[in-house]
């Protein structure tokens, strides 16, 4: 016998006792060990799928809502530029107006002053005119000392006048 107890090949009571326990220990754990292990990982694997899902879906909302504000943004934009080009226009238009609306004004006022100095002149030739005459005719009476008949003095001296304004328009250059 000492030859079997020393093969150890050849099982002994030590070696069943042994194999029985383990057996044992392995039942013990696959029956009531393992599965509450298994059932946590599968919750736990569960949960990370789930939150994994969860996170491409939030990835896949922002980029959504990254392309629309990224829409809204230019679309916005776009409208600034048409709103700033529209008031920009109008500014050039009411610049255009009133700058018409003074130039007519200007037109009207340069030509009714015009039109005052023309009368103005006519008034003050007519004054002239008037002061010559009387003038004329207070020489000519001081040098004859004798009364004269205003009226047929008076046109004497209008036409002399006349006259000589005629006369004095003759000598002028034409262009002056």
């Amino acid at each position: 016998m000492l030859v079997a107890s020393s093969n150890f090949l050849v099982p002994n009571a030590t070696f069943v006792v042994e194999l029985v326990a383990f057996l044992l220990v392995v039942f013990i754990l696959a029956r009531y060990i393992l599965p509450p292990i298994n059932k946590v990982m599968d919750e736990r694997q569960t949960t990370i799928r789930q939150a994994l899902a969860d996170a491409e879906e939030a990835k896949r909302r922002h980029e959504e809502a990254e392309a629309e504000y990224s829409r809204l943004v230019n679309e916005g934009r776009t409208q600034a530029r048409a709103v700033v080009d529209e008031a920009n226009r109008m500014a050039e238009q009411a610049r255009r107006e009133r700058r018409e609306q003074a130039d007519r004004e200007y037109d009207m006022r340069v030509a009714q002053a015009s039109a005052d100095i023309e009368a103005q002149a006519r008034r003050a030739s007519e004054q002239l005119r008037e002061q010559t005459a009387d003038l004329a005719i207070a020489a000519a009476e001081k040098v004859l000392r004798e009364g004269i008949d205003r009226s047929a003095q008076r046109s004497l001296v209008d036409r002399t006048i006349e006259e000589l304004v005629h006369t004095d328009s003759a000598r002028q250059p034409e262009n002056a």
